[in-house]
């Protein structure tokens, strides 16, 4: 859930032409940067990018509908900056924002604005569906290890700032367009479908969402995208879709449409975690018995 373009070394006409390139240098020196462009290819371009305190901007919009008989949905916006290190990603700052079908009801406390810090294996989140729990004193909840179980409902499925994510979910490419200009750049759109269990096998980030490998109608289950890459080979925005569905007493169906952009690739990053005296784990949360184990499918479905 890729080739290398040859190049020829044209030396014998560079020895007949010195005349024209000494007296034509900045077009040659601009046909040499656009030969060197055509020998990136995304995943490339993407390592280059995993430099100490080095990142890119994330915005991202989701949309999960639910299979009730009033179509309701939620629509949740996530912005902030992702920060990488020489393995890849090392952490992340982010926000997210819902917008829900009602403005009222046993919902709404669950789904205010959050912030998600994550660095070094643990994640920090202030505000969401357990800031009423949380100590006197205490503003963020830490998580031990990989939290994308908090945030997976809005998370982008395919995670194209993991180079064999991008490079698995390429190989699936259907078609490919001009995709308009996207962070001042033109770009090209490639889409494609790719199974969940094939993300499964590359994304770390599918690998923790799920939490247990895939199975039957579920490894199946198509994934289409859209992913729109620059003229310097970076990834400009990411557009997935998938629908869920579990049959039993209480059969559900979700469809979930994640639309990503990013920004500012080489932006300076640096996160850090929040005052050790604000934070709490889990074990010191109250938390009412009467909370849906699944909120947003008992809000969608119901």
């Amino acid at each position: 859930m890729r080739r290398t373009i040859a190049a020829l070394t044209g030396a014998t006409v560079a020895a007949l032409m010195v005349p024209a390139l000494v007296t034509a240098a900045p077009a040659s020196a601009q046909t040499a940067k656009t030969a060197q462009a055509a020998k990136t290819d995304p995943v490339s371009a993407l390592k280059r990018q995993f430099r100490t305190h080095r990142g890119v901007k994330l915005t991202e919009n989701t949309k999960i509908v639910g299979a009730g008989k009033e179509q309701r949905a939620i629509f949740t916006r996530r912005n902030g900056v992702l920060e990488f290190g020489r393995p890849g990603l090392v952490a992340s700052d982010l926000t997210t924002k819902f917008n829900l079908p009602t403005q009222d009801g046993e919902f709404k406390g669950l789904f205010t604005p959050s912030r998600t810090i994550s660095l070094k294996g643990v994640s920090y989140t202030s505000g969401g569906m357990f800031a009423d729990s949380m100590p006197e004193g205490k503003k963020w909840l830490r998580v031990r290890g990989d939290s994308l179980s908090l945030v997976s409902a809005v998370q982008q499925i395919i995670s194209t700032v993991e180079p064999g994510t991008l490079k698995a979910t390429l190989a699936h490419t259907g078609a490919r367009r001009p995709g308009g200009t996207w962070d001042g750049t033109r770009t090209t759109v490639h889409s494609g479908t790719i199974t969940l269990g094939e993300l499964f096998k590359v994304s770390p980030s599918v690998r923790a969402m799920l939490g247990a490998k895939p199975t039957g109608r579920s490894a199946t289950l198509p994934v289409t995208w859209k992913i729109y890459i620059g003229s310097d080979q970076l990834v400009r925005r990411v557009v997935s879709s998938y629908t869920e569905s579990t049959r039993g007493l209480n059969s559900t169906e979700l469809t979930y449409v994640n639309d990503t952009r990013y920004t500012g690739w080489g932006t300076k990053v640096t996160v850090k975690a929040p005052p050790a005296d604000q934070v709490a784990d889990f074990d010191e949360l109250t938390v009412g018995a009467d909370q849906p184990e699944d909120p947003i499918r008992e809000l969608l479905t119901n």
